[in-house]
């Protein structure tokens, strides 16, 4: 499928009714343009990927430093708490 749009004036362009379907473009979606190097550009909506927990985790520890606490002892089990 080819889907055509110009280019205003203020080098904005709208985007097509088509693509916004097949994206499932909303209003205020974030849009993610990927040039590769030999400048094929593909376009797609921001947040179609998986999120990897752990890797945010160690992205942000590089930032803020670790924020594990120590565990605390609470001594040894002193039985059941049956509650009525």
């Amino acid at each position: 499928m080819i889907v055509k749009t110009k280019v205003t004036t203020k080098n904005q362009i709208t985007i097509p009714k088509a693509v916004r379907d097949l994206l499932k473009i909303q209003k205020n979606d974030a849009i993610e343009f990927i040039i590769n190097e030999d400048k094929t550009i593909f376009v797609k909506k921001e947040g179609n990927k998986e999120i990897d927990f752990w890797k945010i985790v160690e992205e942000q520890q590089k930032i803020y430093g670790s924020v594990d606490t120590p565990e605390i002892d609470f001594g040894e089990d002193v039985g059941t708490e049956i509650i009525d």
